[in-house]
């Protein structure tokens, strides 16, 4: 596994998600993963649009952010949210997804960055590992209080 030196730290811009990345201090820390801004970065293949369409594969540095919101309330609904929006790491957003999609459940629910990090098993600058009986055990849970 490969980590970042403080320069490439330093240097990174944020990508895609250069708004969010600059938007955060140092100390920021992932609400699921509790891995630091530091942490979350990892060497990995990215992608470059070229100008005729087509994309080329090269390795970099990648340190993915997202808004993670709470999807089983429509922001029209008057249905009390289970968790405010909240920015969390590329990992931590796709192990919820990966989590619904093996367990096969529903689609809009969404796990709190709390829920997450007890089902995450992460390591820094590299992809977390996934306690999918944890997920379930919680997704069975929070179900039978929310109906």
């Amino acid at each position: 596994m490969k980590t970042p030196s403080l320069n490439d730290y330093l240097n990174y811009n944020g990508a895609h998600c250069f708004r969010l990345w600059a938007s955060l201090d140092n100390n920021w820390v992932c609400p699921g993963c509790k891995r630091s801004k530091f942490q979350i970065m990892r060497w990995t293949t990215r992608f470059y649009q070229k100008s005729d369409g087509t994309r080329e594969t090269y390795k970099g540095w990648m340190a993915g952010l997202h808004g993670h919101h709470d999807h089983s309330v429509d922001y029209r609904s008057s249905q009390p949210r289970r968790f405010l929006e909240t920015i969390i790491c590329d990992q931590c957003n796709a192990a919820d997804g990966a989590v619904k999609r093996k367990l096969k459940l529903d689609s809009n629910f969404s796990f709190s960055p709390f829920e997450i990090t007890q089902f995450v098993i992460p390591t820094p600058h590299s992809k977390h590992k996934i306690n999918y009986e944890i997920a379930e055990n919680i997704y069975r849970y929070v179900s039978t209080i929310m109906h």
